[in-house]
Order: structure tokens, then C-alpha cells, then sequence
């Protein structure tokens, strides 16, 4: 049992490194573009309980509210089990863009806080934020 639990544990470990989403990367570099003001509805999302192995998403909506386009350069999750996805358009001032975020509870257990940091030509650096209480079964961590 408790090299079943050790086995897990290492698994676990290898699959939450720091995660940066550049598939989508904008061509023109964020360095081009005039610095601009973004908020976020909601920056930080809770799931609320989940089972170990359920994978949910959720979608965080941008707001431009600067003077000038705001463009996502990429997004870096702190967590291998969170991949986060933009659509690489330009957000004009007074429109909205989404980063739609899955977030992957296979192999964790208890209060999971994972953050995603949004590089692009914000005047700020932006963060969001999920978390969850998640059950595992197979793990069971008294508190």
C-alpha cells in the first residue's frame, strides 16, 4: 500500500510543473503596443467539491478598458493539470475578449489554488485564479 502511495505521489508531482500556453501566441510582440487597461468580471472561480479525476472549465471574460488594443501574449499556469486557451484577435477598447480555462483534477486531493498570469500589454500584470476542495478516493489527507 505504501508503495502504491509513493508511486502516486511521484506521478503527481512530475504532472504539476509550470505550464505556459504559447500555441497561440500573437505575432506582433505585446513591446509594439501601447500599454492599456484591462479588468477582469471575475478573477478568481471556485468549482466548489469535485472527484478526483473530473475535469471542468470555465471561461474568465476580459474587458479593454484602455485606450488602445489589448493583445495576450501568453498565458502561464502554475500547475501542469490547468491548460488555459485565447483566441489571439486583438481586444479594441470597450470590447471583451475570454480565456477559456480546463482544469484537470486527476491525482489531486484537498484545497487545490492554481493561478494563470496573463502576459500581454496590460499596464498591470493580471492574474486569475481557480480552486476547488477536491476528493480522492485512493488519497485521503486528514486535515
Amino acid at each position: 500500500m505504501h508503495k502504491l502511495v509513493f508511486i502516486f505521489l511521484l506521478a503527481f508531482l512530475f504532472s504539476c510543473g509550470t505550464k505556459k500556453n504559447t500555441g497561440n501566441e500573437n505575432e506582433q510582440t505585446t513591446s509594439e503596443l501601447s500599454p492599456t487597461e484591462i479588468s477582469i468580471d471575475e478573477a478568481v472561480h471556485n468549482f466548489g467539491h469535485l472527484e478526483a479525476g473530473e475535469i471542468v472549465v470555465h471561461t474568465f471574460v476580459l474587458s479593454n478598458t484602455g485606450d488602445s488594443d489589448f493583445v495576450i501574449q501568453s498565458l502561464e499556469t502554475d500547475c501542469g493539470c490547468v491548460n488555459a486557451q485565447y483566441n489571439k484577435k486583438h481586444i479594441k477598447p470597450g470590447e471583451t475578449g475570454l480565456i477559456e480555462v480546463e482544469f484537470n483534477t486527476a491525482g489531486l486531493v484537498g484545497r487545490e489554488y492554481k493561478t494563470i498570469e496573463i502576459l500581454g500589454n496590460s499596464k498591470e500584470l493580471k492574474h486569475i485564479a481557480i480552486f476547488a476542495q477536491v476528493k480522492n478516493e485512493i488519497i485521503d489527507i486528514k486535515y
